[in-house]
């Protein structure tokens, strides 16, 4: 039974962590949406100014991993702390040097490494501390503010950028150092137990290993490749020859049903960024739209998303753990195929395709972080959840990666499977393609359900 002084402490705590959640995690989508007058204001290509989106998505995937390992052996409160302290440096350092776009990138590098501090130690702190339906219901406020953020940042980055000035964005996480009291009063002590060196080495090898991956990903580029398998295979004598390093050839035999739960994981999330990345070419290609409309057409999508994801614990008390994440495959499958039937129908049946997808998202990410984390004893959740939030990142920036590579060939340009005007065939395809992703997620979930089960969970 957990200590009930403890579970009312991080009952209070919640809410701030969401709401620094919130304030980190907007700037993403807000940075997005103002990414045309960044460039503009700094003279520079659409796609140099994108590379603070890159950087951004690498330094998240590697910062949740390093984070969540941490939190195994240094107390959550510490990190916590740290992380604030660094999302509020990097508010600061952007804004004294707001002339100068590289170190607007360091600036938002720098950031990033606050965000993820924030989102990994939520997850860990209501996996390690609440349990049953009411870290489920936690999970589910988590990704309500997940799509919440999405909607804000769009909001944000438009009436700032419309009345203001973009450059106060960065002023925004600022606003975090009123947290820290709170921080401070109610996270759980922990005991620093076994004292243990931060394995400086590994984190190095493991994190070089993950921004190669992650920049081939976003460029399918071959040297990228060889170097992420050549630093793999210098990542793993490492770890075999030292029984102190980070996470050990141990972790993974000791924990399969985990790996396929991250399998599954992968599975799903490889077409998560896809359909806002596709969207916005439907619009301005096909249907021949400003880019700004996509804000619009997917801001109901956003919405709808948040107010399912704060219902979520609901959803699953009543279906059950298993059949609410298929549930959610299904909704995102099924936003894909009418996504790609009906693209030449307009904007209207767009968005309501949207909203089928991202609520699909919100109704499975508690149910499937509840499995995830219920394959993993209590002193390994850190770094299984920072291995889970590194795998979405990463499957979904391939996602977006390969979408991004069929439109620019425009090999699918000669298919017409419903006699589709020729603007839209390439997209109405990576549409049945990416829904094709989604059955095949559903084939997987359905062969391995079993195999996922929690001794101490009811499944479905």
């Amino acid at each position: 039974m957990l200590n009930e002084q403890i579970h009312s402490n991080v009952k209070k705590l919640m809410p701030s962590l969401l709401i620094l959640f919130v304030l980190s995690n907007l700037m993403v989508q807000a940075f997005v949406t103002v990414s045309p007058l960044i460039a503009t204001n700094f003279n520079i290509s659409a796609s140099t100014a994108s590379i603070q989106a890159t950087i951004t998505t690498i330094t998240l995937g590697v910062c949740s991993v390093i984070y969540g390992t941490l939190s195994d052996y240094i107390p959550v409160k510490k990190l916590l702390i740290f992380g604030i302290s660094v999302l509020s440096f990097g508010s600061i350092l952007g804004f004294v040097f707001q002339g100068n776009y590289g170190m607007i990138v360091v600036a938002r590098a720098v950031q990033t490494m606050g965000q993820a501090a924030i989102s990994s130690l939520y997850l860990v702190i209501a996996s390690r501390y609440l349990e049953g339906s009411t870290k489920i219901k936690y999970f589910a406020y988590f990704t309500a503010c997940f799509q919440l953020a999405q909607a804000a940042g769009v909001l944000v980055g438009g009436i700032i950028t419309t009345y203001i000035s973009w450059q106060l964005l960065l002023l925004i996480p600022l606003c975090s150092i009123v947290f820290i009291p709170i921080v401070m009063r109610y996270t759980p002590v922990e005991e620093q137990g076994e004292r243990k060196k931060v394995d400086f080495i590994g984190l190095v090898l493991f994190s070089g290993m993950i921004v190669l991956l992650t920049l081939f990903v976003d460029g399918l580029r071959v040297p990228y490749l060889i170097g992420m398998f050549a630093l793999t295979l210098i990542f793993l004598f490492y770890i075999s020859r030292n029984q102190q390093a980070f996470i050990t050839p141990q972790f993974f035999k000791e924990n399969k049903r985990y790996f396929r739960a991250l399998y599954m994981v992968i599975s799903i999330y490889l077409v998560q960024f896809a359909f806002s990345f596709v969207s916005t070419f439907v619009v301005t290609d096909g249907y021949q739209e400003p880019l700004s409309l996509v804000s619009y057409i997917l801001l109901p999508a956003y919405i709808a998303a948040a107010i399912i994801g704060g219902i979520g614990d609901k959803i699953t008390n009543k279906l059950g753990r298993f059949n609410t994440i298929l549930l959610g495959i299904s909704l995102i499958t099924a936003g894909l195929l009418i996504a790609g039937v009906f693209i030449t129908q307009g904007k209207i049946i767009l968005s309501i395709s949207g909203i089928l997808f991202f609520v699909g998202f919100n109704t499975l990410y508690s149910p499937l972080l509840d499995t995830v984390t219920g394959t993993l004893p209590s002193n390994e959740l850190g770094r299984g959840i920072g291995l889970n939030d590194l795998s979405i990142n990463i499957s979904g920036s391939l996602g977006v990666a390969i979408c991004g590579k069929l439109i620019a060939s425009k090999a699918a340009d000669k298919i017409n499977l419903l006699s589709t005007p020729q603007n839209l065939r390439t997209f109405q395809t990576i549409f049945f393609l990416l829904s094709i992703v989604g059955i095949l997620a559903i084939v997987f979930f359905q062969f391995n359900k079993n195999k996922l089960k929690v001794v101490q969970k009811k499944d479905a």
